[in-house]
């Protein structure tokens, strides 16, 4: 019977590579270098931007001045606005100053934006103007325009490239009107061809807003509520009278809410 030696020892050899710790400490130190290079060069930088911002910037003076976006008088202003700053020294602040300084004084402006054009000497003025809507005369004979957004304001150089609307005001004329107002003025000029009127009256005090249309049609909103739905209605009505050639009319939206609406014969 054969017998077997379980305890001899095995013939097998491990061919395990042995681990090459130049390579991996050579690496770290690579990446240790970098990273205090990059720290060096961000130190660098910090101090260099608080140097040219202690002393550049603050120093700064403009050689010439750009304005964007007025013209005629507007410009003309704002350009000797900004002449007046010229070979001074022009910080920051002063830019901030200055652009507060033209949105308390030019009303008619929406956006204003002044900057100093560091590495052009320009101190530049931008400027975008209000679009009106419509416009209106108080009592003494001066004349507001209102935005797009509700903002009453004065205008006294204003060149309009498209006729506005006139729109009477009674009561005391705050600095912006309600927003369902405008957006009344606003569908009356879509709806030019159906509700192209004389003139629109808003009284401030009863919060009623009334049209009068060249005709002698009047046309009695009530409050300025639901004023776009009320035109439209408005418009509606118009057609069918004109079609059926109906005289002019007195319409009543005192109960709109309710789906009704009032018409009466005015008698010429």
């Amino acid at each position: 019977m054969k017998k077997y030696d379980y305890y001899r020892p095995s013939s097998f050899v491990s061919k395990r590579t042995p681990r090459r710790r130049g390579k991996g400490l050579k690496r770290f130190s690579i990446i240790l270098f970098s990273l205090f290079i990059l720290a060096a060069v961000c130190v660098g930088l910090s101090k260099s931007y608080k140097a040219y911002a202690s002393s550049d910037l603050s120093n700064w003076q403009p050689k010439k001045v750009e304005v964007c976006g007025a013209e005629g008088a507007l410009y003309k202003e704002l350009q000797s606005l900004g002449k007046s700053k010229l070979n001074k020294p022009f910080t920051a602040k002063q830019a901030a100053d200055l652009q507060e300084q033209l949105v308390k004084k030019y009303p008619m402006l929406r956006e204003v934006n002044v900057s100093r054009g560091l590495f052009s000497d320009a101190l530049k003025i931008h400027v975008e103007r209000r679009s009106p809507v419509a416009k209106f005369v108080l009592p003494g004979g001066t004349v507001r325009y209102i935005d797009n957004d509700s903002t009453v304001y004065a205008d006294n150089s204003a060149v309009l490239e498209n006729p506005v609307p006139f729109v009477e005001l009674e009561g005391k004329v705050p600095e912006k009107l309600s927003g369902e107002f405008v957006e009344l003025v606003q569908n009356t000029l879509r709806l030019e061809k159906e509700l192209s009127f004389a003139f629109l009256r808003f009284n401030l005090t009863k919060d009623a807003v009334s049209m009068h249309m060249p005709d002698g049609t009047v046309i009695e909103f009530g409050p300025a509520r639901q004023l776009k739905e009320k035109s439209r209605r408005a418009a509606q009505i118009i057609d069918w009278c004109r079609r059926n050639e109906k005289g002019p009319q007195k319409m009543d939206f005192r109960f709109f809410e309710n789906g009704q609406v009032f018409l009466t014969q005015i008698d010429q």
